[in-house]
This record gives structure tokens, sequence and C-alpha cells, in this order.
């Protein structure tokens, strides 16, 4: 479902990055961490099973955080690669796919394209094009 907020007149759709959501990563307490880093170009992109959506990520950049693989992991999140990861599908997403090809036999190619639907369904606004691996 598409995130909207009412402008007085009608609805706009707007992402969870424009609302100010940022993912802090890193610290187990949920603290805020004292030296963040912003992901790459601060540009993420979370896939989850009620659409694609664009967030502000923060790594923790203490001296002794772990990767940043590990800190999206550890987040439940699978990041798309090891390097420099720009995406990362929600372990609930992963799931829900795990699933549907065991007992439907969906390819994670018509899986992804629902989920784009789900996230616009009118073809005006295209989510983020994913670099998933497992796409």
């Amino acid at each position: 479902m598409p995130i909207q907020v009412w402008n007085g007149m009608h609805y706009n759709r707007v992402s969870l990055k424009s609302l100010g959501l940022r993912i802090q990563l890193g610290h187990s307490d949920r603290s805020i961490c004292p030296n963040p880093e912003n992901a790459f170009n601060n540009d993420f992109v979370v896939i989850d099973a009620d659409g694609i959506h664009p967030v502000s990520l923060d790594y923790c950049g203490c001296q002794l955080a772990t990767s940043k693989t590990t800190q999206l992991l550890r987040a439940r999140l699978f990041p798309s690669t090891v390097v420099d990861p720009k995406t990362a599908a929600t372990f609930r997403v992963l799931e829900t796919f795990q699933m549907l090809s065991f007992t439907s036999k969906v390819s994670a190619f018509e899986y992804y394209r629902s989920l784009s639907r789900r996230t616009d369904n009118t073809g005006t606004c295209p989510p983020p094009v994913s670099n998933m691996s497992w796409y």
C-alpha cells in the first residue's frame, strides 16, 4: 500500500524517506550512534512485503563497529551486495517469497514485479530499480 499524506485537498504519495524516517544500525541497545555513516550517496532502498521503499539509513561508524553487511543482517535486512549495499530485502519478504516459490512456483522476477506493482500500480511513479542478487 503506498504511503499517502493529506494536503488539505487530496492525498499525495510520499516516501518514508521524505517523511524523515532514518534507520540507525549497529547499536544493540537501539541508541543513537555518535558517529553515524550515511549509506552510499544517502540512497538506500528496502524491499518489504508491502512494497519497495526508499529510506535514509545510517551505519554505525564507531571504532568497534561491525561490517555494514553484518549491521544490516542483525537488523533483519538482507543486503544486495557485500560492498556498499544500496538495497536490502527484509527477512519477511524473503520468507514470503520462499513460501510462495515452494507452494505456487512463483519466480523471483514475478514476485518482485508484484511488489513493484504493489508500490505503484499506475506505472506513473515506478519504484527505484533494485540490484538484488536474488532477483
